[in-house]
């Protein structure tokens, strides 16, 4: 763990690509036997490398008790550095500097420490072991082991340049390393493989999420996209869902490789008695009388372990399927779009994405505006001929969609972020007025250049008010312009209401906060969704 925390600190510190592959891949050379595995398990933010039953996770409580044991802070010590630093992996190690620990921490060792977290029930035993750790091992290292622990090492390493790595470090081909991931969904063994000369033995692994291919966003239709390249279908609105069917068993996974599987039983009803077994790329959508719900109903049915039959009978939902990614033992990602659609559509018991042809721009334009007309978004243009790319935008596929609307709003609030923003303020919380107040809609953190989040934040702290740990109350005056794709009910908010996936357009230097939108523009874009 100890030169994996060196190197992890070396590519914190470059901001190419290329050379933080290039890093990693040297470091991966250096591995022996398991030790490879190990390497990239904690790299990608994986601390338990052999899948074992339970997943290790530890509450702020606990590494806040541990750190306080070893290093003898106070508790508005500890409180006052993450605040400032926005990282509890590199508060912890900083206040360990005053008494460091020296023993080295080898990559087994540090294996064998998250077990043993894992099969603490008791917190008691976790603190008491994490305060063993902490005390006795290099503070580096023991950054890098809280960081790993968390799932996010922040230091702009993506699982994909890991991959890189791998396939640079073992001398084989990138395609051969990522697809054999998207088989098995676990690097650190491909990795193994890749090293000993066996990935095409590799196989395509059931029940564990793969990548999904992504759509490149387009701002209009426009006259490149040649009717004899590409296909439509609809852009929902809904959940992207990959299905996993097999034997009776049915598993429902999101983008973010959550099982969602207890919010819809009527669609694991409707899948599980079918034959063989497929995995299925697709849409969940609350649907009546043919057609989509407003995605604010769909929302009602996330984030439950058991739906109320009234809920159900309320939003009924289906899973719309547009691709199949696996069938019968098969993984279909080399095979051509046509192809994969034809055994989909030979799928029984499956409701299928409508797909078009079209011979004109004209007809395109005809064909967005129908599917507006449906509720739906906008289109999603497929080429024709193309792969199954998990993970990737590359162009062949192309949604077009408008935003749902733009709003004035100004910053109530700010956030430092985390990794490489620690130390600025990039998470602005936003509102409309409500009569002569204002009431927040959502947050942003994404739209601003680096430069602009810089001189934002210079700004925003003169004009905090109260501060809450890492995030500040600001007088209202900064204000945005933002884009969202849609409006939904919220009893977190004040106004009664939340934007979806707000980002900011601009920050409009032009306005003061008496012309930004108001709670009432809100509420009308709210109800025009169910028209």
């Amino acid at each position: 763990m100890d030169r994996l925390a060196e190197v992890c600190e070396r590519v914190a510190g470059v901001n190419s690509r290329k050379r933080k592959v290039g890093l990693i891949a040297a470091y991966l050379r250096e591995q022996q036997g398991a030790d490879l595995a190990r390497a990239v398990s904690f790299l990608t933010g994986r601390p338990l490398v052999r899948p074992v039953e339970g997943r290790l996770s530890l509450g702020g409580a606990a590494l806040k008790a541990a750190a306080l044991e070893a290093t003898g802070w106070d508790e508005e010590t500890y409180r006052a550095c993450v605040r400032d630093c926005g990282d509890t992996g590199e508060t912890i190690s900083l206040l360990l500097m005053n008494d460091p620990g020296t023993q080295p921490m080898p990559l087994e060792l540090a294996e064998e420490y998250y077990v043993r977290l894992l099969l603490a029930r008791v917190t008691a035993k976790k603190v008491e072991l994490l305060r063993h750790i902490f005390v006795t091992h290099r503070p580096l290292a023991v950054r890098y082991f809280i960081k790993a622990m968390s799932g996010n090492l922040r230091i702009g390493l993506q699982e994909k340049m890991v991959e890189e790595a791998v396939a640079a470090a073992t001398g084989r081909d990138l395609d051969a390393v990522r697809g054999a991931n998207n088989r098995l969904g676990l690097l650190s063994q491909v990795a193994l493989a890749a090293r000993d000369g066996g990935l095409e033995a590799i196989e395509a692994r059931l029940f564990h999420p793969m990548d999904f291919m992504l759509a490149k966003p387009l701002e209009a239709v426009t006259q490149e996209l040649t009717p004899e390249e590409w296909l439509v279908e609809d852009k929902y609105d809904g959940i992207r869902a990959q299905v996993h069917r097999a034997g009776g068993r049915v598993k429902i996974y999101t983008r973010g490789m959550d099982d969602v599987t207890a919010a819809f039983p009527e669609i694991v009803t409707r899948l599980e008695r079918l034959p063989g077994s497929a995995i299925l790329d697709g849409e969940i959508l609350g649907w009546r009388e043919g057609r989509a719900l407003p995605f604010a109903l769909l929302q009602q049915r996330l984030a439950r372990k058991k739906v109320p039959e009234k809920l159900r009978e309320e939003v009924p939902v289906v899973f719309l399927a547009y691709d199949l990614l696996y069938e019968n033992g098969e993984l279909l990602l080399d095979h051509s779009i046509e192809d994969r659609r034809a055994r989909l559509e030979a799928q029984p018991d499956v409701l299928l994405s409508p797909q078009y042809g079209y011979r004109s721009k004209d007809e395109l334009e005809l064909l967005w505006q129908a599917a507006r007309a449906r509720g739906n978004e906008g289109l999603v243009i497929k080429k024709r001929g193309s792969l199954y790319e998990p993970g990737k935008r590359s162009g062949a596929w192309c949604k077009v969609k408008k935003p749902y609307g733009t709003l004035d709003v100004v910053i109530t609030a700010a956030e430092q972020g985390h990794g490489k923003r620690a130390m600025v303020l990039s998470d602005y919380t936003f509102a409309v007025r409500d009569g002569d107040r204002f009431v927040n809609v959502g947050k942003a953190y994404s739209g601003l250049t680096d430069e602009e989040i810089r001189e934002m934040t210079r700004l925003l702290r003169g004009l905090v008010t109260e501060r809450f740990g890492r995030v500040m109350l600001v007088r209202p005056e900064v204000v945005l312009e933002v884009a969202f794709d849609g409006v939904q009910k919220s009893a977190r908010h004040k106004s009664g209401y939340a934007l979806r996936f707000p980002r900011i357009v601009r920050w409009r230097r032009d306005k003061t906060p008496a012309g930004v939108d108001d709670v009432e523009a809100v509420r009308k874009l709210y109800e025009a969704s169910f028209a």
